[in-house]
C-alpha cells in the first residue's frame, strides 16, 4: 500500500469535523422560568391589572423577603438538614427591634444591630444543639420554633407594637423605593450575588456540599460537620433577622401573627427551586424562582378570588409535588 493510498482511505474514513455551535440544553431552572411565565400569563391574561407596576412591586417586595432566608436555606438543605425555626427567629428581630426603639428609645440602627446579632445567636444555638444531642436539625428546630414564637410574644406582650418613628433615616432608606424598587428586593439581590459566590466559588461552600453528599466521608476525612452545621445555620438566622428587619422597615409595625407561615414559604421555594433533599448540591437561582412562583401562587388567589385560607393547603400541595418530582429525576438518574 502506497503512502497515497494510505491517505486517501484516511481521509475517506475521517470523522467529519465538528464545529462546536453551543447546544441548548434543558435544565431544571429553564423549567422552572417556563411554569413561572405560563403562571404569569394564566393570571394576567385574565385580569390585565396583574400586569400594573404596583402588583409587580408588590410580588418582588413579597419574594424579596422570603427569598432572603431561602438562599441562605439552601446551604442547610445541601446538607441534608432543614431549620423550621426561621419564622421564629424572623418574628423575635422585628418585635426586638420594635420593643428597643418604641419603649428603651434606643437609636433605630442599634437596634437593628442588636435584632441582626440575637437572630446569629438564635440560629447558631439550633446547629449547637444539633452537635451536643445529636439529632437531626429539623427535630431541635421544631422545638425552638415554638419557643422562639413564644419569646416573640412575650416581648411584644401579645399585643402589636406600632407608633415607630417613621422618619428615621433607617426607615426612609429601608422602607421605601430605591430606583423604583422596593429596598428589600436590592438587598435580596445582594444577598442572592454574595450567597451564589460562597456556595458555588468558596471552600466553605464546597464544604457544606460535601458534607450533604457524603456525610462519612466528609467526617472521615477531617471536616468538622457539627462546626459548619452552626455556621450554617447562625447564617440562616442572621437573614431570617435580617428579612424581618426589612419587613419592620416597611411596615413601621410589628403584628403578634409575625412569620407564622415563613417557615414553610422558604422550605417551598428551596425544595421548588430545584436544591435536593437527599442533599449534595443546592441552586440560589432556583430558589429565587422558586419564591416567585410561591408568591405568584398566593397572588393569584387573590385575584381569582379564591380565599385566602387555601393558600397554605396550594402550598403544601405545590411542595409535594416537587418533592415527588425531585425522587422522579433521582431515579431516572440513578437507572
Amino acid at each position: 500500500m502506497t503512502a497515497s493510498d494510505t491517505a486517501s482511505d484516511a481521509k475517506r474514513h475521517a470523522v467529519p469535523r465538528q464545529f462546536p455551535w453551543p447546544r441548548l440544553r434543558w435544565s431544571e431552572d429553564t423549567g422552572l422560568i417556563v411554569v413561572f411565565v405560563l403562571m404569569v400569563l394564566a393570571i394576567g391574561i385574565p385580569h390585565p391589572e396583574f400586569f400594573s407596576f404596583g402588583s409587580i412591586k408588590t410580588i418582588l417586595r413579597q419574594s424579596a423577603l422570603v427569598g432572603i432566608i431561602a438562599f441562605g436555606m439552601v446551604y442547610l438543605v445541601a446538607m441534608v438538614e432543614i431549620d423550621l425555626s426561621v419564622g421564629g427567629i424572623f418574628a423575635v428581630a422585628s418585635s426586638l427591634s420594635a420593643l428597643l426603639i418604641k419603649f428603651h428609645h434606643v437609636d433605630p440602627w442599634i437596634a437593628v444591630a442588636i435584632a441582626l446579632l440575637a437572630g446569629v445567636v438564635l440560629g447558631g444555638l439550633n446547629g449547637v444543639l444539633t452537635s451536643v444531642l445529636k439529632v437531626p436539625l429539623i427535630i431541635v428546630s421544631l422545638g425552638t420554633l415554638s419557643a422562639y414564637f413564644g419569646l416573640h410574644l412575650i416581648l411584644s406582650d401579645g399585643k402589636a407594637i406600632y407608633g415607630l418613628p417613621k422618619s428615621h433615616p433607617f426607615f426612609q432608606i429601608f422602607g421605601s423605593d430605591l430606583l423604583q424598587l422596593p429596598a428589600s428586593v436590592w438587598t435580596a439581590i445582594v444577598c442572592a450575588i454574595v450567597l451564589y459566590f460562597v456556595f458555588a466559588h468558596t471552600r466553605f461552600g464546597a464544604t457544606a456540599r460535601a458534607i450533604g453528599s457524603n456525610p462519612a466521608a466528609a467526617d472521615f476525612i477531617g471536616v468538622r460537620t457539627g462546626l459548619i452545621r452552626i455556621y450554617a445555620t447562625a447564617l440562616v438566622g442572621f437573614l431570617s433577622a435580617l428579612s424581618g428587619v426589612m419587613t419592620l422597615a416597611y411596615f413601621k409595625a410589628v403584628d403578634t401573627s409575625s412569620g407564622r407561615s415563613l417557615g414553610l414559604q422558604v422550605i417551598a421555594a428551596v425544595v421548588i427551586g430545584g436544591t435536593s433533599l437527599a442533599g449534595g448540591s443546592g441552586t440560589i437561582v432556583g430558589a429565587a424562582l422558586g419564591v416567585l412562583i410561591i408568591t405568584t401562587i398566593d397572588s393569584g388567589l387573590v385575584f381569582y378570588n379564591v380565599n385566602l385560607n387555601y393558600s397554605e393547603f396550594v402550598t403544601g400541595i405545590v411542595i409535594i409535588g416537587a418533592i415527588a418530582l425531585d425522587r422522579i429525576a433521582k431515579r431516572r438518574r440513578a437507572s
